[in-house]
């Protein structure tokens, strides 16, 4: 990210992970969540890096009014998912019209 700064880099994503949140997390997950709990044992070290990251990222925002961003792409799919014809997510509208397919005997 330094380097980025120095090149001029006026917009940047980075990506966060859960693996942010507690080995074992209250459900539902919320946003105060990461580092309250036990980190999971292997990958510690990622997680760590992860965290720094995103604080970084916070830093360059406060200190050169850069409008980087921090967005966590976790699971799109569970329990309780919107999978509606409808309404869904577009990660949800393929899964359903397979799993349609399917049950329709049009593919196997």
């Amino acid at each position: 990210m330094d380097d980025a700064i120095e090149a001029g880099v006026e917009r940047l994503l980075f990506l966060g992970s859960s693996c942010l949140l507690p080995r074992i997390a209250h459900q539902p997950i919320k946003e105060e969540y990461p580092l309250t709990g036990h980190l999971e044992p292997t990958n510690d070290a990622y997680t760590i890096a992860k965290f720094a990251g995103i604080l970084q990222v916070q830093a360059v925002r406060r200190q050169f009014g850069l409008p980087w961003i921090s967005a966590m792409p976790t699971n799109l799919c569970g329990p309780g998912d919107n999978f509606s014809p409808t309404g869904s997510h577009v990660v949800h509208a393929p899964i359903r019209r397979c799993d349609k397919a399917v049950a329709s005997g049009r593919v196997r």
